[in-house]
């Protein structure tokens, strides 16, 4: 089975208007007056103060789409994805595609929701910052009211994996070659899919990880820390891409082990409930520790 049947890239396209803007005539009259070198500042100017909740509103939107759809690894993070490239590329298991285009296209609604807010009183909007910056406004930090709306954009560029068959199945061709040059071949094939791959399985066991701490030394914990527990133990099988027996094995585990417990209060309560609970994650998180990934 081919590995561009089980996941695709995704990549976001997220851009806005910066209501922000440097002012080098400000800080070189800063400078003067306090007798300073001009290097020594950095100035600059809020254009839409008076209006500036909108324009909040709209960057932690961006933040929303980028922590809960696209990363899945770091505090705060919810999504789907993997890095692939570190170049904007992410690696999204299909069997998690519906799941990420609908949570995508909610925040995006809500944004184009804003961004016509913005639009539909920017002439208020601009009128408002020149009653207020006074002389220090000026007409060219602003677009018109037409070329507001095109300097939004929220969209994802999806694209297929190269058709290639899983790294396990890949042999190579050449004969009379060592058995060193052989890996060293492999391992170049695999090393984008492997390492987005190994991030989800390390994420999944640095999860485990904190929360079990928290539970054998009876420390407090966030729900959030069960939450991301349960959330990442849903979409593991997901990352299990060419069915790897010993994966599956850890899904199952924990996918048992958090059937019976709703939410974290859950565990603060019942003592059972927390044994049979740290048992399991030692057993997942044995299993995984002997895995260089998911493939």
């Amino acid at each position: 089975m081919l590995l561009n049947e089980k996941a695709i890239l995704v990549s976001p396209i997220i851009k806005k208007w910066n209501p922000r803007k440097v002012d080098k005539a400000l800080r070189d009259a800063v400078a003067s007056e306090y007798g300073v070198q001009s290097k020594v500042l950095s100035t600059s100017k809020k254009l839409v103060a008076l209006n500036e909740n909108v324009f909040s509103r709209i960057e932690t939107v961006d933040k929303r789409i980028r922590n809960h759809c696209f990363y899945s690894i770091g505090q705060g993070c919810t999504g789907f994805c993997v890095p692939y490239d570190y170049k904007g590329k992410h690696l999204l298991p299909t069997e998690l595609a519906d799941s990420f285009k609908a949570r995508f296209n909610e925040y995006a609604d809500e944004r184009e929701r804003l961004v016509k807010q913005v639009v539909d009183s920017w002439d208020d909007i601009v009128e408002g910052a020149k009653n207020e910056l006074k002389d220090l406004f000026d007409a060219e930090d602003y677009p018109t009211k037409e070329e507001i709306a095109s300097k939004y954009e929220c969209r994802y560029i999806q694209e297929s994996l190269p058709a290639q068959a899983y790294v396990s199945d890949i042999e190579d061709p050449r004969h009379g070659v060592s058995e060193s040059d052989v890996v060293e071949v492999q391992s170049r094939t695999k090393s984008d899919v492997e390492l987005a791959t190994e991030t989800a399985t390390r994420n999944v066991s640095v999860l485990l990880t904190h929360l079990t701490d928290c539970l054998k030394n009876d420390k407090t914990f966030r729900d959030n820390s069960f939450d991301k527990v349960k959330n990442a133990i849903e979409s593991f099988s997901a990352w299990n891409f060419n069915n790897n027996p010993d994966l599956a094995e850890v899904s199952n585990i924990l996918t048992d082990a958090v059937s019976t417990i709703d939410n974290a209060d859950v565990l603060r309560k019942d003592s059972t409930k927390v044994d049979e609970f740290v048992e399991a994650s030692d057993k997942a998180s044995d299993i995984l520790n002997n895995l260089d990934g998911v493939i």
